[in-house]
């Protein structure tokens, strides 16, 4: 079979600025798995066309290839089965539109859904003609399986493919769920030779992702998984609550086949909890000292403040470690335990970062406003609590706005209460403009209130000048953007 993998052009608002490249390690997962036995080509639409930026009704930014350009792409290839990654519901549109060009220039071609969209509205999916299956949860084996079984043409033969959805008679067809994989060392490391890796070197030359990447840099997974329970977070709909890690010496092989085949220099560890297992983690961090690799790392997705300790810090700093973020999410201590549901004390994130300033590692923070149950009142000591991690020596601030993403706890109790704003579709869910509004908030106090929250970080500093006056094209745009 003639596998096409697509990462569909991405939607995202023209307020968070020019797009960044985002390496799309989930079908590079899939091509690997897929490779064993088909022949399989990706088309990184998203990132191979980032230098092209349509507006969308006035507030958005669509990046990537033209719907033409991947036409004739596909028409050149000529796959037998198209499968579509849709790691955001708010992409959903231009993922439907690969999946009708993947019909337009093959009407008989077999297309897949796949990713977080996919498995949080299996059946919305499908009720759309241009989409013949879903896989749901992790990718992998059931895209395996489902590929491998698409040959035969006895539906006994679908049903047994687990985590998967199909139409039938017009009716929707869901098959019991895939188990988790539980040896992630038994896959093979994601087929990069398949992705346009020197056009990502290119692209962060040009562009340094968030100011920190700019060299050859790759992303890597080392654990899937989360047993936490945030109302917001949509990962288990995907990798499900199970945390499971790679083995430290699978995780340094990869690392290792990184700097040989594509000299990296600096990567991004996506886990959602990478030191969950705190021996593991300290295990990778040796083994990076031991086999002398000369890179730097990063944790963009952030870390849970209570699985680290100075020691295991230490360790990080020597293996490369250059910046860690940490979730507080609010500075309201009953927030975090009712509303959000995290289990995290405040006072181990107060602590994580002063550990982290006195080894030398730059900590970024996250927090999130406008959930169901909280006050405005709560999001000003929010605020006021940043500023005191600001003292501890945490050095950026990222506040966003809450939002209802499909298969997240959050969702559910705004539809049922009628949270959810008249303008909530999946095209808003691609906006920053607030789709949640209670009797605390309106949706234009909580645009002022994190636009307040966010000024943190437009405080002028002589060092922040000087770091900017490296790259003098950017100290105008740092200047304007904090008068």
């Amino acid at each position: 079979m003639r596998v096409c993998l697509i990462n569909p052009p991405r939607i995202q608002p023209k307020l968070w600025g020019k797009p960044s490249i985002l390496q799309p390690l989930d079908i590079a997962y899939v091509a690997a798995v897929l490779e064993e036995d088909h022949e399989v080509h990706i088309i990184d639409a998203a990132n191979e066309g980032w230098k092209t930026l349509q507006e969308v009704n006035g507030n958005k930014y669509r990046q990537g290839l033209k719907n033409e350009e991947i036409a004739g792409r596909l028409k050149q290839w000529s796959p037998d089965i198209v499968q579509i990654t849709i790691p955001f519901s708010g992409w959903w549109k231009p993922a439907n539109e690969m999946a009708e060009i993947a019909k337009s220039t093959n009407k008989n071609a077999v297309t897949i859904l796949s990713g977080l969209h996919p498995s949080a509205r299996p059946i919305d999916c499908l009720s759309h003609p241009n989409v013949d299956y879903v896989i749901i949860g992790e990718p992998e084996y059931t895209a395996q399986e489902l590929v491998n079984t698409l040959g035969k043409e006895k539906e006994s033969a679908l049903k047994k493919v687990m985590g998967i959805g199909y139409m039938k008679d017009g009716e929707p067809v869901i098959t019991p769920p895939r188990p988790p994989i539980e040896n992630l060392d038994a896959l093979p490391f994601p087929a990069r030779h398949l992705l346009p890796m020197e056009e990502y070197f290119s692209a962060v030359k040009e562009n340094p992702l968030r100011g920190e990447i700019g060299r050859h840099w790759t992303t890597m997974i080392t654990s899937r998984g989360c047993p936490y329970n945030c109302v917001f977070c949509s990962v288990h709909t995907l990798m499900g609550k199970q945390w499971r890690g790679r083995s430290p010496e699978n995780v340094i092989a990869e690392i290792k086949q990184l700097i040989d085949n594509y000299n990296i220099k600096q990567i991004d560890f996506s886990d959602e909890n990478i030191c969950l297992d705190k021996k593991r983690m300290e295990s990778i961090c040796d083994l990076i000292v031991k086999n002398k690799f000369d890179i730097e790392w990063f944790t963009p997705n952030g870390v849970r403040a209570d699985t680290l300790g100075e020691m295991l810090l230490r360790k990080m700093k020597a293996s490369g470690c250059k910046k860690i973020r940490l979730a507080p999410e609010s500075g309201v201590q009953r927030v975090v335990d009712e509303i959000i549901k995290k289990n995290l004390k405040l006072t181990d994130v107060e602590q994580a970062i002063v550990w982290s300033k006195k080894v030398g590692i730059k900590v970024g923070l996250f927090f999130v406003l406008g959930l169901i149950g909280e006050t405005k009142e709560d999001i000003e000591k929010t605020i006021q609590y940043a500023y005191k991690l600001k003292g501890l020596g945490a050095e950026s601030f990222h506040f966003s706005i809450a939002m209802p993403v499909y298969g997240t706890e959050l969702y559910e109790k705004a539809l049922k209460g009628g949270y959810l704003r008249q303008c909530f579709n999946d095209d808003a869910l691609a906006a920053s403009e607030p789709l949640i509004e209670t009797e605390d908030f309106t949706a234009d106090e909580l645009i002022e209130l994190c636009k307040r929250a966010n000024q943190i970080n437009s405080t002028l500093t002589l060092k922040k000048i000087l770091n900017a006056a490296k790259h003098p094209k950017k100290v105008i745009k740092f200047i304007q953007g904090s008068i």
